[in-house]
């Protein structure tokens, strides 16, 4: 019975290292992942700012023409003005002149503030542009080098599933079941050992029978609490 507990050791350590493997697995992904998402955020803000600058440029442009039409009445008023010949249209048509030349100067101050708006927003663009590139290039450097941590991360785990499966053709039929079932439903932890006379799994003490049979390895121990395999201290041959 000491060879299946020697056997059942050499496995639990296999899966011991599998599910740090597994963490690991788990965690690349999100590694690569979160570089991606960084260079989806910076070419969304990118796309934002862009967005807004053209925005921007297009209503000083309507703002501009707006501002052309306003002229072109002011001189078609003006030289209607030099024919008209009563005082009542003179200062009329002089008011609507006066109300354009008002408005050009109020369309001028709006303009001012998209002039400056466009300024801010070119700064923003071209910060963006920084953060956009230095996303891209650690996408570059790592995107690979994180791929191939993972692929070598699934070959050590597919090693060490090879070497404990290796280790259970020495087990009988029963005992590969009982340690795969341990394994699933006790947070991968089929083997377990005496520390400080209690289970090292869950923590329950151990009988003084217990105790001397655990450390005899004679037989298959259990803990009565929580049912993993109590196996002896061994150096692993």
């Amino acid at each position: 019975m000491i060879n299946d507990l020697k056997i059942l050791i050499k496995m639990q350590k296999c899966d011991d290292i599998i599910g740090e493997k597994d963490k690991l697995l788990q965690e690349l992904p999100k590694e690569l992942s979160s570089m991606k998402n960084n260079l989806i955020e910076a070419n969304n803000e990118f796309d934002t700012i862009k967005k807004s600058l053209e925005d921007n440029r297009k209503i000083q442009h309507l703002k501009e023409l707006e501002i052309k039409g306003h002229k072109e009445k002011i001189a078609k008023y003006k030289n209607q003005l030099l024919t008209i010949k009563t005082n009542k249209e003179y200062k009329a048509l002089n008011s609507e002149v006066n109300h354009l030349e008002a408005k050009i100067a109020e369309i001028d101050d709006e303009l001012i503030v998209y002039m400056e708006k466009e300024n801010l927003l070119k700064t923003e663009l071209e910060e963006c542009k920084k953060v956009q590139k230095a996303a891209a290039d650690v996408m570059a450097a790592n995107e690979e080098l994180l791929q191939k941590k993972i692929d070598d991360v699934e070959a050590e785990i597919k090693e060490l599933r090879d070497d404990r499966n290796a280790y259970a053709k020495n087990l009988s039929r029963s005992m590969i079941k009982r340690y795969a079932s341990l394994i699933k439903n006790k947070g991968r932890k089929a083997v377990v050992f005496n520390e400080n006379n209690a289970c090292s799994g869950c923590g329950f003490t151990l009988r003084p029978q217990q105790i001397i049979e655990i450390a005899q390895g004679k037989k298959i121990m259990n803990c009565e609490n929580c049912g993993r395999i109590l196996a002896p201290n061994l150096e692993e041959e």
